[in-house]
């Protein structure tokens, strides 16, 4: 689903595996689809953190390999932080959502998702059956 995941050493352009947050929490790429709600942030630092900053970033859908200019969907505005569903509105399965940060020195956290779809079934029964599984079994 997503492109490549970094990790570097630390110092002033340090990006954890994942540097997408959503809602303030890192981005759970398994369970994120079309239908995704919240508010994307691009952080460097540990996303978990309340020391993780906040660094700019373009959002924008890739159409057929075409970009998609259109509405919060633009590959020239900076934004710190977006409600996605706003993008993913104009989204079609098997786009794809780039996160591209603003600034060049921080290009190795850019995130390319393809948007598939998804088994609805597993998202709503899946976390029914994880809790069913936990305790001693009887």
């Amino acid at each position: 689903m997503v492109g490549t995941t970094t990790f570097s050493k630390g110092g002033e352009n340090y990006f954890y595996g994942n540097p997408l947050v959503l809602n303030g929490k890192p981005l759970d790429y398994s369970t994120f689809w079309k239908g995704t709600k919240g508010v994307l942030a691009l952080v460097k630092g540990n996303p978990s953190s309340s020391d993780a900053t906040r660094v700019p970033f373009k959002v924008y859908l890739k159409h057929e390999g075409q970009v998609v200019n259109k509405g919060l969907s633009s590959d020239t505005r900076e934004l710190y932080e977006v409600e996605i569903a706003h993008i993913l509105a104009l989204a079609h399965f098997g786009d794809e959502l780039i996160i591209e940060p603003a600034q060049k020195s921080d290009a190795k956290a850019k995130r390319v998702i393809k948007l598939a779809k998804i088994d609805l079934m597993y998202m709503i029964l899946g976390p029914l059956l994880a809790k069913q599984k936990s305790g001693d079994g009887c």
